[in-house]
């Protein structure tokens, strides 16, 4: 069998931006991508040029490996050719010949070199032909072979295998993602993992309401995957007590006074970890605390920017989201908070929460819970 070379990674949205801002993206991504072939016991050689990553491995796991590398939009293995034009036909018609197909096209794109892409059809068409009998077929072939020819060189290759995208991770500050135990707050992590942000995870323990700490540790190890070697700070704040006076005192609020709680130590954890954000796991309409009057009364007055990567999406597609990016088992069985009425406030009003937040002192309480913290590295 006739193995590839070389993989061909391509990126998407860092080619878009000043030369400074590429050529540092470049290297965060080219960086990230190393790491995650060491991991995997791969050797292999990095390089760059003219908007293309290549990584010279022979390992049939390092496309896959590559293409779920934040920033990464595609990944192909490929065949290294000389410039000339038998010898493109003669690595074209092997892979073809292994493959054994009842139709093929030539897919030519020319990216520098003297070699045309008229030429590479016709004379890389006919070789393939020749070899194995195949007939062409541009709509829909059984085997399509790319071939891109360089300056110094031909790619050929026959497989794209679809990247994750989004920015290299490291290109953007951090955030704060409040963790739940549940299958949304992994997701939007990961979310914004996607667009370069390193994340810190807050879970606010509820017990004895709800206990969901072992589904949040299991997610921050299914989100470690993603981080190309960056440790995750799990930061833990026990609210049971602040809970308790809430629920006590306003039954129908509970959960946006809860929410408001949690916001006032996210603010405080926020500066700790350095962090320019807050992230949460809501779906517009998917609980009653996720309405547009509950989101807005939550959040008046505090002075905190927070993130809703996940705010368009359905059910559905989150879970489906969750399965792909391994987070879904960890979380499948947390269970529901016990403290949550079963008439919920769901067109709030900004003031009267804020006025109920002040009669019961949720700003002291948030610091008295602040301070007792527990913080480890994931």
């Amino acid at each position: 069998m006739i193995s590839f070379d070389s993989v061909l990674v391509r990126y998407g949205e860092i080619a878009l931006k000043d030369a400074w801002t590429r050529k540092s993206w470049e290297r965060i991504l080219a960086s990230n991508i190393v790491f995650n072939l060491k991991e995997a016991g791969i050797d292999h050689r990095m390089s760059l040029e003219r908007g293309r990553i290549f990584v010279a491995a022979s390992d049939s796991r390092a496309p896959q490996i590559v293409a779920d590398v934040f920033g990464v939009v595609s990944a192909s293995p490929v065949w290294t050719a000389e410039p000339d034009i038998e010898e493109v036909a003669k690595v074209a018609s092997e892979i073809a010949a292994e493959r054994r197909p009842k139709s093929f096209a030539i897919r030519s794109r020319r990216g520098g070199g003297e070699i045309s892409s008229t030429e590479i059809a016709v004379e890389v068409g006919s070789a393939v032909q020749e070899r194995t009998g195949a007939n062409v077929d541009l709509t829909d072939p059984e085997l399509e072979i790319f071939v891109e020819a360089r300056e110094k060189k031909v790619l050929v290759f026959t497989e794209i295998v679809k990247g994750v995208g989004g920015l290299p991770l490291g290109t953007q500050s951090r955030m704060l993602v409040l963790i739940s135990g549940g299958i949304d707050s992994p997701v939007a992590a990961w979310m914004m993992m996607r667009r370069g942000t390193p994340v810190s995870l807050l879970y606010f323990d509820p017990r004895p309401y709800v206990d969901a700490l072992p589904q949040a540790l299991k997610s921050a190890e299914a989100l470690k995957r993603w981080t190309s070697g960056r440790k995750i700070n799990f930061v833990i704040v026990p609210i049971g007590k602040g809970l308790e006076k809430i629920s006590g005192a306003e039954p129908r609020a509970t959960c946006l006074l809860c929410r408001r709680l949690m916001y006032r130590i996210a603010r405080m954890v926020m500066e700790e970890e350095e962090a320019f954000g807050v992230v949460t796991g809501y779906s517009l309409g998917q609980v009653a605390s996720q309405t547009p009057a509950n989101i807005m009364a939550e959040q008046s007055g505090i002075d905190l920017p927070v993130y809703h990567p996940l705010i368009a999406m359905d059910k559905s597609e989150i879970m489906d989201l969750a399965r792909k990016i391994g987070t879904y088992r960890a979380t499948a069985d947390a269970g529901a908070c016990s403290a949550a009425p079963k008439k919920p406030m769901t067109r709030a009003k900004a003031e009267e929460i804020r006025a109920m937040e002040a009669e019961l002192g949720l700003e002291k309480i948030a610091c008295e819970l602040f301070a007792k913290r527990e913080r480890m590295r994931i």
